[in-house]
């Protein structure tokens, strides 16, 4: 009877032990920041590892710290985590670390600071020197609005890590490309912080009078700069256009209040990292090498960005009370299964009905995982990278709209032409995208441009009116006021 109670229970531990729901893979993560660019990361890597049960992650973060970080990722290969990602913290220094873990062959997946040489397994990242390319173009832009070469301040990231160094060097390259009159340009420190950048602008800006554009390595930065251009003596808030990079929520939004200008995307890709780590650790063929594209982001598409974002936390949420549920049907079943086994201790009788009964609730709750909760959690997944189609859609129609807005032509069929949709699907995605019809977008397109040319040259509002298609300067001037809220005035 002994030997009877003994094989009973080891029995059903092997079953409750086997169907049990612990990942096979642990992956190690090691950030160099905390910063809200890298949570952003953090998160999506979350949102897709709801997906992936069977992997888990263990983050670790160096503080911007490059001793911390190689410590760290030393402790990882001690541990044998079965794949590391890696977003380093100043590049150079750090590849020793990662050329150890991938020589003592675990997989290291490179995220967002590109690694020199070959020992890694997977690169995902944006394009730094395309970032300084755009910044450089953005200040061309000003200074061909100006008519003169401008006095640029750029506040750079910290010094020696790949993004400010290619982000510099691709705008540089670029303005000396362009030849002509070069903007007169200086750097200071802001090291990526939202408090560093306003203390070392506000420090220029009290000896320098001449500032005519910001350009700042990050969003965080950028708004900082706009802080200390606020709080400056010698500048009105608001007079000096600054551009931030990494197109954040906190950037976007910035963009919209009228904060700063601009920004460019700059994507973090946390799903598509675990994605990659999920392929590479099931066998499965993946991209070694993958530079993410990036865009100007004004505030036409900043106000539609906030609008997806505000339906993608919407359906975050639900994903989440989704995986609260899975996760509390778990526990439960977790619970029932210690219980069952202390039964079987007392009551050995019913031992072949308690098997039964935990094998067909296990199999009832996977069938419901399965059937109805993961499909749900993927569907959502493509809904919201769709988001990055509306961006490039909307970055597009903005080219098309901007670039033939004294053409007379300029209409829905002319968009419907240029986009390869029929005037039904223009009005559909315009209004999906902007929120507004397509008539009422070129508008707003024209009258942002009225405002610049009454700001920046000698134009009157007749020429104005005539060089932007409107029907009479009184039309023009109705529209000007129903959109800002006051007449037009000529410079």
């Amino acid at each position: 009877m002994r030997n009877i109670i003994i094989s009973s229970l080891v029995l059903l531990l092997c079953l409750t032990g086997c169907s049990s729901r612990q990942p096979q893979y642990r992956i190690g993560v090691s950030q160099c920041l905390d910063d809200a660019w890298r949570q952003k990361m953090n998160a999506e890597m979350e949102r897709e590892l709801l997906l992936h049960p069977e992997m888990s992650i263990s983050r670790r973060i160096a503080y911007g710290s490059n001793e911390l970080q190689c410590a760290q990722i030393d402790s990882f290969i001690k541990e044998r985590v079965h794949l590391l990602i890696v977003s380093p913290n100043e590049a150079e220094d750090v590849k020793p670390a990662v050329t150890r873990a991938y020589r003592a062959g675990i997989p290291v997946i490179v995220a967002d600071r590109r690694v020199s040489g070959d020992e890694w397994t997977a690169f995902i990242g944006g394009d730094n020197y395309r970032v300084g390319q755009l910044m450089a173009d953005w200040l061309l832009s000003i200074q061909a609005a100006e008519r003169q070469a401008i006095h640029v301040l750029e506040v750079a990231g910290l010094p020696g890590s790949t993004p400010a160094t290619l982000r510099h060097q691709g705008m540089m390259e670029t303005l000396a490309r362009n030849g002509g009159v070069q903007p007169h340009i200086e750097s200071v420190m802001g090291e990526w912080y939202r408090e560093n950048a306003y203390d070392v602008v506000s420090a220029y800006l009290r000896t320098h009078k001449d500032v005519d554009a910001i350009v700042a390595q990050n969003d965080l930065m950028a708004i900082g700069a706009s802080e200390a251009v606020r709080d400056s003596k010698n500048y009105r808030a608001g007079s000096v256009p600054i551009m931030g990079v990494d197109g954040i929520i906190l950037g976007v939004q910035a963009v919209a209040d009228g904060v700063i200008e601009c920004t460019a995307t700059y994507s973090s890709r946390g799903d598509m990292v675990i994605e990659t780590a999920y392929r590479i650790l099931s066998g499965l063929p993946f991209v070694r090498d993958t530079v993410l594209q990036t865009t100007m982001i004004d505030v036409v598409a900043a106000k539609a960005m906030l609008i997806k974002n505000e339906e993608m936390q919407h359906e975050l949420e639900t994903m989440r009370l989704f995986q609260m549920r899975s996760d509390q049907r778990w526990k439960n079943l977790h619970i029932s299964r210690i219980v069952l086994i202390a039964v079987l201790a007392v009551l050995l009788l019913l031992l072949c009905q308690v098997i039964w009964y935990l094998y067909h609730k296990q199999r009832t709750i996977q069938q419901e995982i399965r059937k109805e909760i993961l499909p749900q959690l993927e569907g959502m997944q493509e809904a919201i990278q769709l988001s990055h189609r509306d961006v490039a859609f909307a970055e597009r129609m903005k080219q098309i709209v901007d670039e033939h807005l004294t053409d007379p032509n300029l209409n829905v069929e002319y968009l419907g032409s240029a986009l390869s949709l029929s005037r039904t699907q223009v009005f559909r995605r315009v209004k999906a995208v902007t929120g507004k019809g397509p008539l009422d977008y070129i508008r707003e397109r024209r009258l942002l441009r009225a405002e610049e040319l009454l700001r920046t040259t000698d134009m009157t509002i007749q020429q104005v009116a005539l060089e932007l298609c409107f029907s009479s300067p009184g039309y023009f001037s109705k529209c000007y006021k129903d959109y800002f809220g006051h007449l037009p005035s000529a410079r």
